[in-house]
């Protein structure tokens, strides 16, 4: 997998705005839709899956703060193989309830496959209101006969998250001058950040800083990314 060519190097405070999927702090609008409770594919659990070959038990990762998010689980986790994206895709729909999933068919978007020695990845990103958010991949092992195996969750809870800026790009872009240089013409990408949090994205001119993330709710400035050459 290609590494990143920024690193986030400050993420100062990120409150979350509420509002396609995530928690609100509003009462609920009469609008608002239900967050499924059942889905189209049969559920597994963890004590569905199985140790992979040569290993006695299966590894699950959970979240440090909240032990109810699992961030990735390692072992069987199908007896049937992964041949293409949409098996792939089914694997994953089949562990909504376990990772907290809302609705895998219209959240992820597939990426593309990875393949390193004997496995592949099939790797999915989330989309909110067409704005990529966070991701999700599968790892088949040729060798077990395409059987799923890991599963890797950075899916965000965006269960009526507001998409809806309150600080306009023009907004942000002064707030992001009152630390950095701007250059005249250039704008902002609104985008979703883990928390989640909705913000700009503005380019920089700065001898180590290339960009800034504004807080879309408040025009705080809640994240900046360093470029390597």
């Amino acid at each position: 997998m290609k590494k990143a060519a920024a690193a986030v190097i400050s993420v100062l405070t990120a409150a979350a705005m509420c509002g396609c999927s995530g928690k609100s702090s509003k009462s609920k609008r009469a609008d608002e839709k239900e967050r499924p409770t059942s889905w189209s594919v049969e559920q597994r659990t963890l004590d569905d899956v199985t140790p992979r070959d040569g290993e006695t038990q299966i590894y699950v990762k959970h979240d440090e703060e909240d032990d109810d998010i699992i961030y990735l689980i390692q072992g069987i986790l199908s007896p049937d193989p992964v041949n293409d994206k949409d098996e792939a895709l089914d694997v994953i729909a089949s562990y909504s309830e376990v990772m907290g999933f809302n609705d895998v068919y219209s959240e992820l978007q597939f990426r593309g496959t990875i393949e390193y020695d004997t496995k592949v990845d099939y790797v999915f990103d989330q989309y909110c209101d067409n704005m990529k958010a966070g991701s999700v991949e599968l790892t088949v092992d040729h060798i077990s006969g395409n059987k799923p195996e890991i599963l890797i969750s950075n899916y965000m809870d965006l269960w009526n998250f507001n998409t809806k800026p309150k600080v306009s790009e023009a907004e942000a872009i002064k707030c992001a001058e009152a630390k950095y240089k701007v250059d005249k013409g250039a704008k902002a990408e609104l985008k979703i950040l883990s928390g989640p949090v909705l913000a700009w994205c503005v380019p920089v001119t700065n001898e180590n800083v290339c960009e800034v993330y504004i807080d879309a709710g408040n025009g705080d400035i809640v994240q900046e990314t360093r470029s390597y050459a």
